[in-house]
């Protein structure tokens, strides 16, 4: 029985360690589905063209969901497609999405500045020690699908 309780009391110790921090944020969650037609609507928007960002900040139809503040969408240095909600991690105001300067998301509130050059998005300028909330993308048949 004193196994029992050792090991219970180890697995609420080492599991929360485990905890996959990779779509942890103080963002808070909203609906994310977005659907981005780039071989009809952005062909320019493709891996082989560079880094390169859009931002959303307005529904464009009645099903897209852009999360808390709107929706940041990149090709990375790797070639990779990103997303990640225009939220500042750091000041939290929906009203306020992150510009974009060259490789980084800018917050126009309070100057937190977050590197996309490979899609980490971590914190480069100021006191902020999270990274923004990212969204899963997919890109099958010349569409982008951005997910949670």
């Amino acid at each position: 029985m004193a196994i029992r309780k050792f090991i219970f009391v180890l697995l609420l110790l080492v599991l929360p360690a485990c905890r996959d921090t990779k779509f942890f944020s103080s963002v808070p969650s909203y609906p994310v589905q977005f659907d981005l037609n780039i071989w009809g609507e952005y062909p320019h928007f493709v891996t082989g063209n560079g880094f390169q960002t859009l931002r959303f900040t307005k529904k464009r139809f009645e099903v897209d969901y852009l999360g808390y503040a709107g929706l940041l969408i990149w090709v990375d240095m790797n070639a990779e497609y990103r997303a990640a909600d225009l939220c500042c991690p750091h000041c939290l105001k929906r009203t306020v999405p992150l510009e974009v300067d060259g490789f980084y998301a800018v917050c126009p509130e309070c100057g937190e500045q977050y590197d996309l050059s490979f899609g980490v998005t971590n914190p480069t300028k100021g006191i902020s020690t999270e990274m923004l909330r990212r969204y899963s993308t997919t890109f099958a048949n010349g569409h982008l699908f951005v997910s949670p």
